[in-house]
């Protein structure tokens, strides 16, 4: 057992309320929970805004698939390098502390892409300005079962981590809508040649469009750099305003109680077999996925749909997962907590028909029509978005007394990792678009047997229930 040194409370100044029983829940929560998720939307808004716009930034700036990969891979490079760094924030400052720091850097990164510079040096500037994004992605990525933990009581945590956990997906959602919305397609019809990224080459000025062509779309593109900066500032000012790192007194017997240090949580988590099994499930799944997503456009441009088309059944399918989040999260708190790897389980295998399906229409091994298309890339949405926060659930009740932040920090990590590997790969344009796909059925295939094996366990659950 660790020391008293390796161990900090969830809320401190909060023991004495569990050797009173006393609890209380506020109605401030919500507004809690609604700052945490808009800034974890606008996250994930402003990070992933070069896939829904690819075709045209590529046109204009004469970027390849290369560039547009590795702007898509500074979130994923950045949590890697720094994930560890914000959970242990998040353990020994708080959530205050840890939210300002994520607020800074969201703050800083879309500040970034504003500046004006020459078109040839644009790419550097979102280069930095992504990093700065990426940066701001550790806390608002893992940091939902800390807060619901914090604020919410038993009968409402899972709801409460759906929210936070699915707003990314709203995010991801809006960025398929503003972004085709702002920055539209470039006219190739009279056109000789078109963007890189669909395979020509470039012939002359910037791939077949005419300087007042270009000149538009930069504006559209500036324009849309102003908004998702403004968005993001306007959100950082609120919780600079207000954002409690706890509540006075805590919801719930188990908030009250002592976790585990970062670093004894973290010994701890490594050595727990089942634990780490349930990890590598949700991060080959949801990595993959988080990566297949920022490829979108271009995956749907390969067999014959527009940018615009893309956009709006990107948009869908996030907001199908966006309300799939929802309703699991809230069936599981009804249903008393307990039916999680049930959930997740018929999920999974409802994933795994879906994405047999999309490789068939992909690879055109069945005929499909337009409505096929938008049935699979929705129905994508729907099964495998709403696994998240009941992985974060499920995977937090089985490694208490680890702390929340500590355990989602951890498996979040791992899911930016596969993301990491997949982007990297998705970089390489010999290997087109079709093993993405692939790779998707795969990594459903893999995730099954692990959640097979996986034994349930309720800790934190029993000590409120209990308590009652």
């Amino acid at each position: 057992m660790a020391g008293d040194s390796e161990i900090t409370p969830l809320l401190r100044g909060s023991v004495q309320t569990h050797t009173t029983g006393v609890t209380k829940v506020y109605r401030r929560r919500w507004y809690i929970l609604f700052i945490f998720s808009m800034l974890a939307m606008i996250q994930t808004l402003v990070w992933i805004t070069w896939g829904p716009i690819a075709d045209t930034a590529g046109a204009v700036y004469g970027w390849t698939q290369f560039d547009f990969a590795l702007l898509n891979n500074w979130g994923a490079i950045t949590y890697v390098l720094s994930g560890f760094f914000f959970p242990w924030l998040m353990e020994s400052k708080g959530l205050r502390v840890a939210m300002l720091v994520s607020g800074v850097w969201l703050f800083i990164g879309t500040a970034i892409r504003c500046i004006p510079v020459h078109p040839d040096n644009t790419i550097w500037v979102m280069h930095a300005g992504q990093i700065g994004i990426g940066l701001a992605g550790p806390v608002l990525m893992s940091a939902p079962p800390a807060v619901s933990a914090a604020w919410f009581p038993p009968h409402q945590r899972t709801t409460a981590t759906a929210v936070g956990a699915i707003s990314p997906v709203v995010g991801t959602a809006l960025s398929f809508l503003i972004g085709p919305r702002l920055v539209h397609d470039v006219d190739t019809r009279n056109a000789s040649t078109v963007s890189p990224i669909n395979g020509s080459t470039q012939d002359d000025g910037y791939f077949g469009i005419s300087p007042e062509q270009k000149h538009e779309h930069m504006l559209e593109i500036n324009r849309l750099m102003y908004l998702e900066f403004a968005i993001s500032a306007v959100f950082f000012f609120a919780s600079v305003l207000y954002f409690p790192k706890r509540p006075p007194l805590p919801p719930s017997l188990s908030a009250s109680r002592q976790r585990q240090g970062f670093f004894a949580g973290f010994k701890a988590l490594c050595m727990k077999r089942q634990f780490m099994g349930l990890a590598l499930a949700y991060a080959i799944f949801t990595g993959v996925y988080a990566g297949w997503t920022t490829e979108l456009t271009l995956i749907l441009n390969s067999i014959g749909v527009d940018q615009a088309s893309a956009g709006w059944m990107g948009f869908s399918a996030n907001i199908a997962g966006f309300l799939g989040g929802l309703l699991f999260g809230r069936l599981v708190d009804l249903s008393g907590g307990r039916i999680m790897k049930m959930v997740l389980l018929s999920l999974t295998v409802a994933s795994l028909g879906i994405w047999v399906w999309i490789v068939l229409i992909c690879g055109k091994y069945i005929p499909f029509n337009t409505v096929d298309i938008w049935i699979s890339y929705i129905a994508t949405g729907f099964f495998v978005m709403s696994l998240t926060p009941l992985f974060f659930e499920i995977c937090v009740e089985g490694a208490y007394p680890v702390g929340e932040s500590s355990t989602t920090g951890f498996i979040t990590w791992l899911n930016n990792a596969v993301c990491l590997i997949f982007l990297s790969a998705a970089s390489i344009e010999s290997l087109g678009y079709a093993w993405m796909n692939w790779a998707m059925l795969g990594s459903a295939v893999i995730i099954i047997p692990l959640l097979l094996m996986y034994k349930e366990h309720y800790n934190r659950l029993e000590i409120d229930v209990a308590g009652e």
